[in-house]
């Protein structure tokens, strides 16, 4: 099944190499420092209504200021899902934000997972398999459907405000429609063939992965500057 479309501009493959894992790699994008244009624009082809979710991702960024690792955007709202990366890890849910803080060096290879649930309105930044403290966001909240879904930059950078673009390697970033559990999360420290077939069969929602024949997952390769067929 084809999860998305996506277009990507000035984005080129690199490699992911899991420390403590034996022959280990696995493509990932690279947002070039002097390149401030560097994105990919995500089309999800499943409603982004969402009640609750968990993103995850492995990201080793090449300087320690805030930047944007994936923002999804609204003509009424530019902050309706947006997640940043720096000296904290930031989260806007519907135009409201939270920070949590990094006790890590950005700009080693860390793997992020973000979980939130309408409900409870309880957000929680889980690094390298360990949880952080929980943080109350936005309870009750849906977020809007029908926006703009957006790795390395926000909507304000699209259209011209080039603060807050990422820059480093990007790899394995999911987005789940609920929240998975301490163990899920802890699976997905050591991506492999089975890990990822089993989440792509159990609710995911968007899933941006790497194999050895292409930049995406399911065969959509990203070509600097063009669409992504």
């Amino acid at each position: 099944e084809r999860l998305f479309k996506g277009t990507a501009g000035n984005v080129t493959a690199g490699f992911l190499v899991v420390s403590g894992i034996k022959s280990s790699t696995f493509p990932s994008f690279y947002f070039p420092v002097e390149n401030i244009e560097s994105f990919v624009n995500i089309h999800p082809l499943r409603d982004m209504s969402l009640q609750a979710f968990t993103l995850c991702f492995w990201i080793k960024a090449q300087h320690a200021g805030s930047q944007t690792v994936l923002s999804y955007s609204t003509q009424e709202r530019d902050n309706e899902l947006v997640l940043t990366v720096g000296t904290e890890v930031g989260l806007w849910i519907g135009g409201h934000f939270i920070s949590f803080p990094l006790y890590h060096k950005a700009q080693d290879w860390l793997h992020y997972c973000m979980t939130w649930a309408s409900w409870s309105g309880t957000a929680n930044l889980w690094l390298n398999g360990a949880a952080g403290k929980a943080k109350s966001i936005q309870k009750g909240y849906v977020s809007q459907a029908g926006g703009t879904l957006v790795l390395g930059k926000d909507r304000d950078t699209l259209l011209g405000t080039f603060s807050n673009g990422f820059a480093g390697w990007m790899t394995h970033v999911n987005l789940w429609s609920q929240v998975l559990s301490p163990a899920d999360i802890r699976a997905l420290l050591t991506p492999n063939p089975l890990t990822l077939k089993y989440f792509k069969k159990h609710a995911v929602f968007i899933s941006v992965h790497f194999t050895s024949q292409s930049a995406l997952v399911l065969r959509l390769k990203a070509f600097p500057g063009g669409m992504v067929p």
